[in-house]
């Protein structure tokens, strides 16, 4: 058991504690979530390892927290009158949730790895009016995502556009891709994952490219200048193009629920 693993289970615990306030009575909720620590951590008892990632699999497989108190406790909200009997809603429960969870991203503020980023939590009432939401995202797509990209996450919106300029004219703008690659690395969105793909597959294409080349030079050198000016940079944007693709939809993500979260 890891110190980061275990943070991960009590932030995803804080999270259905949070949907079922209101729900149920301070008992029946402290019963419910030591049912669901005891499920996690069977799951985790299973598991070949307990690592963070073997974690985030994990907490994945039960769903949002919405998700998770929806299916088992559907039909079960409390009918109290009297609200003394409803505990206040937690402080924190207000405080803005990290990028990774919808919240606003400091780009470029450090190389801090987050956790894998989810929709954002509302709860109890809320719940299905932020699914019907999410669907009517899903629905427009387009420009209004392509907007909310770039206004809630603009450096990751730039590290792409750079990486797709990169894919027509590779030749002379080869340079750009190294910015862009620097904007991955310095994401607070995407997750270690992310950026060895974001990075490193444009590399791998990169090389791949240049060993392909089928010229002659006489000096390691050459070989170099020549097979990166000719196949290499076909390479370079090919790998680039697929991690548009790659990653687009992951910050987007971040990005709908963040939009969500303004427009509630």
């Amino acid at each position: 058991m890891t110190q980061r693993s275990e943070q991960l289970v009590l932030d995803y615990l804080s999270e259905v504690g949070l949907v079922l306030h209101g729900r149920m009575t301070p008992r029946e909720r402290t019963a419910y979530l030591t049912e669901v620590r005891s499920r996690i951590d069977a799951r985790r008892a299973a598991a070949e390892s307990d690592g963070p990632e073997t974690v985030r699999g994990i907490l994945r497989g039960f769903g949002s927290p919405e998700d998770l108190v929806e299916r088992d406790i559907a039909g079960r909200d409390l009918d109290i009158e009297d609200e003394e009997l409803i505990p206040p809603r937690p402080r924190h429960a207000d405080r803005p949730p990290p990028p990774w969870r919808g919240g606003p991203s400091r780009g470029l503020m450090s190389l801090v790895e987050g956790p894998r980023q989810t929709d954002i939590h509302i709860t109890g009432r809320h719940a299905d009016r932020a699914a019907r939401a999410a669907r009517s995202t899903a629905a427009r797509g387009g420009p209004r995502g392509a907007v909310a990209l770039v206004r809630h996450h603009p450096a990751e919106a730039t590290a792409l556009g750079l990486m797709l300029l990169t894919v027509p004219w590779a030749l002379d703008l080869a340079y750009l891709w190294v910015l862009g690659a620097a904007l991955v690395v310095l994401s607070r969105v995407w997750t270690g994952r992310d950026k060895w793909v974001g990075v490193g597959v444009p590399l791998l294409a990169c090389l791949l490219g240049m060993a392909l080349w089928n010229g002659e030079a006489r000096f390691v050198d050459q070989y170099i200048q020549e097979s990166l000016a000719s196949t290499g940079v076909v390479g370079l944007a090919l790998g680039s193009l697929v991690c548009v693709v790659y990653l687009y939809p992951r910050v987007r993500r971040s990005a709908d629920a963040a939009e969500r979260r303004a427009r509630a």
